[in-house]
């Protein structure tokens, strides 16, 4: 069944480190439609999604920047571990999904942009090193791009994560650890007042639309590749094997 893929799309699904980097380099388009949009457009082109009575009244709070970095890193560090601990077929799926995901919200972001307009650096209390680590983050955002906000990316790949985390090990601990993880990195968008309240409604939505795409996506692949109970192996111990096998050629 794997001539019903193109072969550089097999090989490309065969390998659990070509996916990850696959995924990091879709990641990291964020960054050009942000330039794209600071350069394009101006800071309030647009239309600013609101829900007034909920998103004008939060005070911002530094403290909810540990949460928001976290995510931030997750978004990679967690397909990263999935790469060298889940079954070939629940990873595809995992990358498939998150994937998708980003693809969707770059569509989105250029076809119809949405904005935030940010806090002063003057609007954060406090004086630890979180609150003016937040005012400094205030400075850099106002200085660069507005945009990018609806759907969030910090809440999508975060709810993204929660599921495949808790479907490859379905245990209470897990569950309740990974709900709690996606709902302070979700609220910390918010509380950061980095993102408007209908930026993570609608991040939600396309982490949902997202997983199930994902889920059919690679379920299809695995079924063309026909190897869902073959071993596959992780990065690591993938190139460990082959400097092994390097070794004994060599002697």
């Amino acid at each position: 069944m794997e001539d019903t893929l193109k072969p550089w799309l097999a090989r490309l699904f065969k390998n659990r480190l070509a996916l990850f980097l696959a995924l990091l380099a879709i990641q990291s388009l964020f960054f050009v439609t942000n330039t794209a949009n600071s350069l394009l457009r101006e800071p309030d082109d647009g239309v600013e999604l609101k829900i007034a009575f909920i998103d004008n009244h939060l005070t911002p709070g530094g403290i909810w920047l540990i949460p928001y970095v976290i995510g931030f890193f997750f978004a990679a560090l967690i397909p990263w571990w999935a790469a060298h601990n889940m079954p070939i077929k629940l990873y595809r799926q995992f990358i498939l999904s998150m994937a998708l995901a980003a693809l969707f919200s770059y569509a989105v972001y250029i076809l119809f942009p949405t904005y935030v307009v940010k806090p002063t650096a003057s609007d954060v209390p406090g004086r630890d090193i979180f609150s003016q680590l937040l005012r400094l983050v205030y400075e850099t955002d106002n200085a660069y791009s507005t945009h990018n906000a609806a759907p969030s990316q910090h809440v999508f790949y975060a709810v993204i994560n929660m599921c495949f985390v808790i479907r490859f090990r379905p245990s209470p601990r897990v569950f309740w650890t990974w709900t709690t993880l996606a709902a302070l990195i979700t609220a910390s968008a918010l509380l950061t007042r980095q993102h408007h309240s209908p930026d993570l409604i609608t991040g939600y939505i396309v982490a949902i639309g997202a997983y199930w795409a994902g889920l059919r996506l690679g379920e299809w692949v695995t079924d063309r590749l026909d190897d869902e109970f073959h071993p596959a192996l992780a990065p690591a111990r993938r190139l460990l094997l082959r400097r092994r096998t390097i070794r004994a050629d060599s002697i």
